[in-house]
């Protein structure tokens, strides 16, 4: 039978044996010898292809479709594990997403050049001028640091590596530092997005004396990997705490972006995302919302959506209603959003006074002025147009 396999193989001609070629290199995982064989196709197009210049000109698409993408060997055999336990040291998205990430102006710009520079990185290599290789990402929890690193893995068509430190340190101190270049040189094995979150954990202040020895080893190795990451990945750190990390560590990233919480206009943007698509959503409602969620994070936001959005599922309800109800039950300072708050319950849900009290935790006195005030500074306003 091997003999009889064997003849056909040496019988296939043209494009039949360039298929056999690339199936063989292929299965075996020989990235390179796949590339080396596609340009052979290139050079030399095997009969039996009709279009010549349509078959090489989507040979080349496909090879640099393979370049830019996975060239990470993401088998589950070559993640990088912990010796003792076989844990994965990282996690892997090969499709991330990053749908919805709402950022201020500022920041949105400075992602989207950093997209540009890799769309336009042969002038800038040209030029003699690098791309951004790391990028570390500070600001409060919550605030959309995982969700920018999904993002731009998303933006760039790269799978996403993420490794939470304080994890690997926690888990397996005393490797901490094996560990961690294990995943670096993984990661280095093609082009990729690498998070590594909770950053703070290990690239702390060498001068911290309640510090231990392995910590400010394991600094010094990441000195290094950040010297040496390769410009056709990025590599992402995210922290909460940037006061805490070395100042050694901070000055080798190319760019340094703070997240801070979302303003009116922000949490405006993510109640329109996440309200897409829903017909019985009431803008008044969002609008309302948006207002009386100051200092909210991102993620806050989204569960206070999420919880609406299952309440009105198992009651049957609107979410305009849910979320109405669900802003009554946090809101605990007097104002014009709360007043405006009490009249949409009373007006649009046709609750009684004191229904709206006792899910605001207030006396009914409390919202029947509330709600006239609401109606005064709403008559007002429509005399001042």
């Amino acid at each position: 039978m091997a003999a009889k396999a064997r003849k056909t193989y040496q019988a296939a001609d043209g494009l039949e044996r360039a298929v056999i070629d690339l199936v063989r290199v292929g299965t075996r995982g020989h990235g390179a010898g796949v590339r080396q064989l596609a340009s052979r196709l290139m050079r030399a197009v095997p009969t039996g292809v009709h279009d010549t210049e349509s078959f090489r000109d989507a040979v080349h698409q496909a090879i640099a479709a393979g370049s830019d993408a996975t060239e990470l060997r993401y088998s589950s055999g070559a993640v990088p594990t912990e010796s003792d336990s076989a844990r994965p040291l990282v996690d892997i998205v090969t499709v991330p997403d990053g749908d919805g990430l709402v950022l201020q102006d500022e920041v949105m710009a400075e992602l989207q050049e950093l997209l540009l520079e890799r769309q336009r990185a042969d002038d800038l290599r040209r030029a003699g001028v690098g791309l951004t290789r790391t990028l570390l990402l500070s600001g409060p929890p919550g605030v959309g640091k995982t969700m920018t690193a999904r993002w731009l893995a998303e933006a760039l068509q790269l799978p996403l590596l993420s490794l939470d430190l304080s994890s690997v340190v926690s888990s397996y101190l005393g490797s901490s530092g094996r560990n961690i270049k294990s995943v670096f040189d993984y990661a280095k094995s093609g082009p990729c997005v690498l998070l590594l979150d909770e950053f703070d954990a290990i690239a702390k202040r060498r001068d911290d004396d309640t510090d231990i020895g392995e910590l400010k080893r394991i600094v010094n190795v990441i000195l290094v990997e950040l010297d040496h990451w390769p410009d056709t990945s990025l590599l992402i750190a995210a922290t909460n705490h940037p006061q805490l990390l070395d100042s050694a560590v901070e000055r080798r990233f190319d760019r340094v972006l703070q997240l801070a919480l979302p303003g009116a206009e922000e949490r405006r943007a993510i109640f329109d995302h996440l309200a897409a698509g829903f017909d019985d959503i009431d803008a008044g409602a969002l609008a309302l919302a948006s207002e009386l969620t100051a200092g909210a994070n991102s993620s806050e936001l989204t569960r206070l959506w999420s919880l609406a959005h299952r309440r009105s599922i198992l009651k049957g309800a609107s979410i305009t209603d849910e979320l109405v109800n669900e802003l009554a039950r946090h809101i605990d300072e007097a104002g014009p959003g709360r007043d405006r708050l009490f009249q949409t319950m009373s007006s649009k849900l046709g609750m009684s006074n004191r229904q709206i009290a006792a899910l605001a935790g207030v006396s009914h006195p409390t919202v029947a002025t509330g709600i006239k005030r609401a109606e005064g500074a709403q008559h007002d306003g429509r005399a001042e147009q």
